[in-house]
């Protein structure tokens, strides 16, 4: 029955109790009419100046890291809320700890069902526990709002549209958990650093003497004085290294095999955090697909003290499809690479093309070093430096070491 057809019954039968002089029967038609206007009062009312948020103890966790999930609630006006239910999309891959999920239908998202009340200006938080499971980004929300009249026959419903993320980052393990020997081929690189020339911190001009660089000729200079000069640069023992990543995991770049996926992405970043510890530069590049449909991204090289949290959310943001090509994405980084940097490209899936580009890299000056994964072994040229880090039974069993 509709509203209207409601309120001309419940008036037509005041009308009739007054007629027939009906008192108890007037009063009943009275009170339905309070109730009615209540119901409809509520109904209409109910989600005004209600607010919700989310709060989390930190949105960058650690993989396998716990932190709380705090769902804030507040009415903000004189009429209390009988009841308030809250439906919200949840992230499949990070553990709810306290609480319970409702499961919907295979492809769509669980859903985080809060149902509470709500006195005249109070504010309600419901916390839980959460664990990131898996590297990624992950989105809470949208949000769905409901409420209604004390007896459920009229609702409101409003949407929450905000959406918050978090960042899981990858796993770290030790480097000589990842199979990659301490002495070589990584020590002579991860040793003591040594001092080194950099050209691009130029300090004076002198003659020339035999077995300097002829790149370092100054011909101004030379012209002026009519005798060779040669430049001459501050010392530098700041290795800069940049890890190339490869998120390609099958010969198709729109299938993925996850374990190698996450295989490739945790080596980079424990080889990031151990060459910082080292005191050394390190950057990134990776040639997965961005959310500005950028065929890859990329991390300078640096040192500073939010280094590791850059370098790491850039890793725990990367997505499983390829851009470009992991040799073209090398030849690019070329003109971006520190004098003398090392270049570490970590991949399941090289090529010919990708021997091509470190040789190259070779070529130039700079220090190449291929890292595979995979079900076995790969042949690669004699001339680039190599090693072969395991395959997904090595992943599963690192996956199983106890995080601090």
């Amino acid at each position: 029955m509709t509203s209207g057809a409601w309120t001309a019954l419940l008036l037509l039968l005041f009308v009739i109790a007054l007629i027939m002089d009906r008192g108890l029967l007037a009063v009943f038609a009275l009170i339905l009419a309070v109730a009615t206007g209540a119901t409809t009062l509520w109904a209409r009312y109910c989600l005004a100046k209600v607010s919700y948020r989310r709060h989390f103890g930190t949105r960058r966790l650690n993989f396998g890291e716990e932190t709380t999930l705090t769902l804030e609630f507040e009415n903000a006006k004189p009429l209390p809320l009988a009841w308030l239910l809250v439906r919200e999309d949840y992230p499949e891959d990070v553990e709810l700890l306290t609480g319970d999920l409702q499961q919907n239908t295979p492809g769509d998202p669980d859903t985080l069902v809060t149902l509470l009340s709500l006195r005249w200006y109070e504010r309600v938080s419901r916390t839980h526990r959460i664990r990131g499971i898996r590297r990624g980004r992950f989105a809470f929300g949208p949000a769905e709002l409901s409420s209604g009249d004390v007896f459920g026959y009229q609702r409101q419903v409003a949407e929450y549209p905000g959406i918050d993320e978090i960042l899981v980052y990858p796993k770290i393990v030790p480097v000589e958990d990842l199979s990659v020997p301490v002495g070589r081929p990584m020590g002579e690189w991860f040793a003591a650093r040594r001092v080194t020339y950099d050209p691009l911190r130029f300090a004076t001009v002198r003659e020339y003497v035999p077995g300097d660089n002829p790149r370092h000729i100054h011909w101004r200079a030379t012209a002026r004085t009519t005798v060779l000069q040669s430049k001459e640069f501050d010392p530098s023992d700041t290795l800069a290294l940049m890890l190339a990543i490869d998120v390609q995991t099958t010969p198709r770049s729109y299938e993925y095999i996850p374990d190698d996926l996450e295989f490739v992405i945790s080596s980079a970043a424990s080889l990031a955090l151990y060459a910082l510890d080292e005191g050394h530069m390190v950057g990134m590049c990776a040639n997965s697909l961005t959310r500005r449909a950028e065929t890859w991204s990329r991390v300078a090289p640096g040192r500073h003290i939010n280094q590791a949290n850059v370098l790491l959310s850039a890793m725990a943001a990367l997505g499983p499809f390829r851009g470009q090509p992991l040799s073209t994405m090398l030849c690019e980084i070329v003109p971006e690479l520190p004098y003398g940097a090392t270049v570490i490209a970590v991949t399941s899936q090289p090529n010919e093309n990708v021997y091509e580009a470190l040789a190259d890299l070779q070529e130039v000056n700079h220090r190449v070093l291929l890292l595979t994964v995979g079900r076995k072994p790969i042949d690669v040229p004699s001339q680039i430096p190599h090693h072969y880090l395991g395959d997904q039974d090595v992943w599963q069993s690192l996956d199983a070491l106890e995080l601090d």
